[in-house]
């Protein structure tokens, strides 16, 4: 099921003939912009139920007092930024901050200066692997992404990472929810794009084929069925070494049957992914020949909901993600080779029941996830472990003077079980069928619609997670390692003034005892090296000031600025301040859509500080320069109707200002590419 790169130049050029014979008059779409919101969204913007927010139908419903800190990007959304991936995205979404480095890890997403994400695809919990599965993920299949900050809504999953024990402490800090697309009528959809970068790249080109069907009547039987094909292909040349290319497929269906509604998802990729070479300090080039070949992933998702009535709904949902990665690791000094396979399996299932009863709303869920590995996996030369994850909340929401005043109150509790995991060969029978301390959360918080004008909300959340369970984890003094105890808080005033001028700002604090870290001191068991680690309490406060709203018609706008104003490290009595030195002290963001006759014109800003110093398996590397930059991205839109085709075609530009910004050093700077242009045409039938 997956295309032929050989498809890429006959696509292409179809399209461009297809452009040549345009006819008719153009056609200016009326449908209202609808940028990526974080205060108000707009219920009414897409005809599926289980995507409205305020639904008790939607698997991701989270509680008023948290959508302050949600922000939405629509399909629309995604088509009007034309990212080139999900992390190119994802880097456009608010106090975002997207760092890339060319090793076996590539990308690393921040939030408010630290933090970490847990990923779902139309209910599949991705794994730890998830920065070298979704930068091949089509962003034309989604239909929603839906980003968490703060993580204090605790229906949405799991409070801790799944797959091995020494997968990282720490309680999530941040959901990100990706839904696909399930077609509303009958189309076909064909696109394809070509782009060049300066400094002699080859020319990179992508293709995107969908098919769906909607049938049966409105009332009570009906269904959908839809497929994708898509291939993306970035070659390089050796002295950058940053190819990456990905091909896959896609199928959806679902129906609806009175009060019984299903749907299925299946989903699968097969792509390369090549170590950009680090430029250190001097100048000089790595000659380390390190890439990926191939990266596999399935995906495999259902559920099903019975909506007993306007108030009451069970969600029920399966998955299953398989990933195959085979690292290459050679050297263009030499004809030396390295070639190691790891595989990856998790399995899960979710149940959830929403109870509305007048202006009350009980939530209550649970879910489990069993995940399997085998194979070296980036720093560990030996993994293999079968873990598993179960949890379950309890989240009850109260409305008081016709919705204006909203109360909530929630607990979670979730466990992960060992039956074995280790990174050495030699102790492959210890520490099995082992329950660690259960991760607890309680959470609060409260909506307040002052007036039609003003709007506050404020979030509580209190985590402890016992011990960090990682068996591999020691001091280098020999101390006991304790477990880790996050507080969070969150208070936000919301004002719609007018409809230009619709400002937001928000306070955050995050408050953590006992982050676990690597050090750059090892030791060795059993011919294996591991690094000691280290505990120390974190505190990241800031404020974070976002404004949108829409100019007449045909003008909408975003901009946000997050200002970090603690990032302090505590340990062993030493505070370090981080700003400026681990992350950047400012992040700003700006987008702006604007129609003029039959073109729609695009722009995204972003502008990051400065700071000094990145972290790797490797230990710090203290260099400079790290971000400091302003991207720029554009394009331009229109619309030509050919008989009964739409034919959409963009012209883009990436990184306008032609900047080589690096985010990392590890073996040295990773600078991004620059300038890059391209056209994309779409036909819909």
């Amino acid at each position: 099921m997956f295309f032929k790169k050989s498809l890429t130049v006959p696509m292409a050029l179809l399209m461009v003939v297809l452009v040549g014979q345009q006819v008719g008059a153009a056609v200016a779409s009326d449908t209202p912009q609808q940028l990526a919101n974080m205060t108000v969204v707009d219920q009414d913007a897409t005809t599926r139920e289980e995507l409205k927010v305020d639904s008790i139908e939607n698997p991701y419903r989270v509680e008023a007092s948290s959508r302050v800190a949600m922000e939405i990007f629509s399909a629309e959304d995604i088509a009007n930024l034309n990212p080139s991936d999900v992390y190119d995205l994802l880097d456009k979404a608010v106090g975002i901050n997207l760092t890339y480095q060319g090793r076996k890890s590539p990308f690393f997403i921040t939030q408010r200066g630290g933090g970490s994400f847990t990923y779902i695809v139309d209910g599949a919990v991705l794994p730890s692997t998830v920065n070298r599965i979704l930068y091949k993920f089509p962003v034309s299949s989604i239909e929603q992404l839906q980003i968490m900050r703060g993580a204090t809504a605790l229906t949405l999953g799991p409070t801790i990472n799944i797959g091995a024990s020494n997968s990282g402490s720490g309680l999530n800090t941040g959901f990100i929810i990706i839904r696909t697309k399930q077609p509303q009528e009958t189309q076909a959809i064909v696109a394809a794009s070509i782009e060049k970068s300066k400094g002699g790249h080859p020319a990179a080109m992508t293709e995107d084929l969908y098919l769906g069907a909607h049938f049966g009547d409105q009332d009570n039987k009906q269904g959908y069925v839809g497929g994708m094909l898509a291939n993306m292909d970035r070659p390089s040349q050796d002295d950058w070494f940053d190819g990456r290319s990905g091909t896959g497929g896609m199928l959806n269906s679902g129906a609806t049957l009175g009060k019984l509604r299903f749907n299925f998802m299946y989903y699968r990729d097969k792509g390369d992914f090549e170590m950009q070479r680090g430029i250190s300090v001097d100048g000089t080039l790595s000659d380390v020949k390190w890439y990926y070949d191939p990266l596999e992933t399935k995906i495999y998702s259902a559920d099903a909901s019975v909506i007993w009535s306007p108030r009451q709904t069970t969600i029920l949902n399966l998955f299953q993600v398989q990933y195959d990665q085979t690292e290459h690791n050679d050297s263009f000094a030499s004809t030396t080779t390295s070639t190691k396979e790891y595989e990856e399996k998790t399995s899960g299932i979710g149940l959830r029941h929403n109870l509305q009863w007048h202006d009350t709303l009980l939530q209550l869920g649970g879910q489990l996830s069993d995940s399997k590995g085998d194979g070296p996996n980036l720093s560990s030369r030996y993994n293999r472990f079968d873990t598993s994850v179960k949890g379950w909340s309890a989240s009850l929401e109260q409305k008081f003077f016709a919705d204006h005043l909203v109360f909530d109150l929630g607990y979670r509790r979730d466990v992960k079980h060992i039956k074995y995991s280790s990174t050495s060969a030699a102790n492959d029978t210890a520490n099995n069928n082992v329950d660690l301390a259960p991760a607890e959360v309680i959470a609060g918080g409260v909506h307040w619609q002052i007036s039609d004008m003003f709007v506050v909300d404020g979030r509580y959340f209190a985590g402890d997670q016992g011990t960090s369970g990682d068996f591999d984890l020691r001091t280098l003094d020999g101390s006991d390692l304790h477990g880790e105890k996050q507080q969070r808080i969150e208070v936000a005033l919301s004002a719609n003034l007018i409809s230009w001028f619709r400002p937001t700002v928000t306070w955050f604090d995050v408050d953590i005892k006992n982050a676990k870290s690597a050090t750059t001191t090892t030791y060795v068991e059993d011919g294996d090296t591991y690094y000691y680690y280290t505990e120390a309490d974190e505190l990241r406060r800031g404020v974070e000031l976002l404004i949108e709203g829409n100019i007449g018609k045909d003008t909408s706008y975003k901009a946000s600025w997050t200002r970090m104003l603690d990032n302090e490290t505590t340990s062993a009595g030493v505070t370090t301040d981080n700003i400026g030195e681990s992350g950047p002290k400012n992040l700003y963001s700006l987008s702006l859509m604007q129609k003029w006759q039959a073109y729609r014109f695009n722009v995204s800003v972003k502008k990051v500080d400065e700071w000094a110093s990145s972290s790797s398996p490797m230990g710090t590397a203290s260099w400079g320069g790290l971000g400091d930059y302003i991207r720029v991205d554009a394009n331009v839109k229109r619309d030509f109707e050919i008989a009964d085709t739409l034919l959409t075609a963009t012209l883009y530009g990436r990184n306008l200002g032609d900047k080589h910004y690096s985010t990392r050093y590890v073996t040295g700077y990773y600078p991004d590419r620059g300038l890059t242009v391209g056209l994309g045409l779409q036909m819909r039938y």
